[in-house]
């Protein structure tokens, strides 16, 4: 990976804008911006682009989860129960916005390769 993509990848990481990397691209905690305030990046030009990455993160925090089950079986229910709940809330939704700020970094990074082949 070059270092271009490594910056625009921590930009999405960060929750900033892919292309100048000024702005948040979330207005509030999980609700994205239509644009960059400060450069006018469209930051997600089509909606549903970046579905699949979020999807696939929290299908595999979720099966984190069920292997973890399995490895370590708790004889107390309740205290399993807990912990697999403030587990959840920790790692899949309060990771959420990360996750979608990556997925438009990827989705970012996809979209400027496929315009500078067609030029």
């Amino acid at each position: 990976m070059n270092a271009a993509t490594l910056r625009i990848l921590r930009r999405g990481f960060e929750r900033h804008c892919p292309q100048c990397g000024k702005e948040k691209i979330f207005g509030r905690w999980n609700v994205l911006r239509k644009s960059c305030p400060r450069c006018g990046c469209e930051i997600e030009r089509r909606g549903g682009d970046t579905w699949f990455f979020t999807y696939m993160t929290t299908a595999f925090l979720t099966g984190l989860f069920v292997l973890w089950m399995f490895l370590f079986p708790m004889t107390n229910h309740l205290l399993g129960q807990v912990i697999l709940v403030v587990g959840w809330f920790v790692l899949i939704v309060l990771t959420l916005p990360i996750r979608k700020g990556l997925a438009i970094a990827i989705d970012y990074l996809i979209d400027s390769r496929q315009e500078h082949h067609q030029s």
